[in-house]
């Protein structure tokens, strides 16, 4: 039993890009994308009465006379900006070292997305969405991409938690072909 344990746990490649990177990403930047539409659509309940306003702006690459409207928009915006924030948080993914700590992520996640928040607010949101640019104030947008930056921080746990799952896979595949 415990050589099999041990041929796992060589068997486990040391870098695996979709285990540690593309996955963990992914996660991380839905867990991202999820805690800025839920402050976004707080905020803009409390301030404008319109819960989904913050969507219907994100649609506004599609919509750019700001003529969004109705669910299909909402989902639309949401899509854009859950994709988005999944392959920026890829990206991170990829730059952050394999053996990085968990408080070495979150900083570096913060370090991230303040770059992105400077980069969205200056350059890409402007050309991107004219609506979200004429109506999203830059300080609420700051706020969102901390949140961001705090769910980047999650993906050294994530690839912790994948390796064990690739780990567990590969002992119980050892198993199933060993010989009685």
């Amino acid at each position: 039993m415990r050589g099999r344990r041990q041929e796992a746990d060589l068997a486990v490649a040391p870098w695996n890009p979709v285990r540690d990177a593309v996955l963990p990403g992914a996660l991380a930047g839905t867990l991202g994308a999820f805690a800025m539409t839920v402050l976004a659509c707080a905020f803009a309940a409390v301030l404008q009465g319109e819960p989904w306003r913050p969507a219907l702006l994100v649609a506004g690459l599609f919509f750019r006379g700001g003529t969004a409207q109705g669910a299909g928009a909402v989902l639309l915006g949401l899509f854009i900006h859950f994709a988005v924030a999944g392959g920026l948080a890829t990206g991170f993914a990829l730059l952050l070292p394999r053996r990085g700590t968990a408080v070495a992520a979150l900083c570096l996640g913060m370090l991230y997305s303040l770059g992105l928040w400077a980069v969205m607010t200056r350059l890409m949101i402007p050309f991107a969405s004219p609506p979200l640019a004429r109506e999203a104030p830059s300080a609420l947008l700051f706020l969102l991409h901390i949140a961001f930056g705090a769910a980047l921080g999650t993906v050294p746990v994530l690839r912790d938690v994948l390796t064990r799952v690739d780990r567990l896979r590969r002992q119980l595949q050892a198993l199933r072909t060993a010989p009685p």
